[in-house]
């Protein structure tokens, strides 16, 4: 099976952003936007998963990071540069508080899981999470994390 998925009546939707843009359109999470919000919606939930596909590289040992040695010098480059370059871009597309504007959309919450492992890794690991140079991604952290619904 292909994870993530979902089962909505005969309906069997997989692949990760698409899983999150069905439920943002499933649960109103998505509803109002026009074209370029949509369009701002998409970029978001790509960028953060090229970040996810980065730090998998770090954390998993299907790639060149084989053994502790390979992971410490893997952290300390996912950190100073695919953080950096991700948080930066991301930063960038942010309205705020939201991505989007002042509503959280699906984009928003898948960020929000990347940069909430991103700084538990990096207090674990004693390195800088990067959130201190992107005011916008830190107002939406803790946006995200002040929502009653979580």
């Amino acid at each position: 099976a292909n994870l993530p998925y979902i089962v909505d009546g005969g309906l069997v939707v997989s692949q990760s952003n698409t899983c999150a843009l069905y439920l943002g359109r499933r649960l109103g999470i998505d509803d109002g936007m026009s074209g370029t919000y949509q369009t701002y919606n998409h970029t978001v939930l790509d960028q953060t998963y090229d970040l996810r596909n980065d730090l998998m590289k770090v954390v998993y040992p299907f790639g060149a990071t084989k053994t502790k040695a390979d992971f410490e010098a893997a952290k300390k480059k996912h950190f100073e540069r695919n953080v950096k370059t991700h948080f930066t871009k991301l930063e960038g597309f942010c309205i705020g508080p939201f991505m989007t504007g002042v509503k959280p959309r699906s984009g928003d919450f898948v960020l929000w899981e990347m940069l909430d492992q991103h700084i538990i890794l990096a207090r674990a690991l004693d390195l800088d999470d990067w959130l201190g140079e992107c005011p916008k991604l830190a107002t939406l952290h803790s946006s995200m994390r002040a929502l009653p619904e979580l």
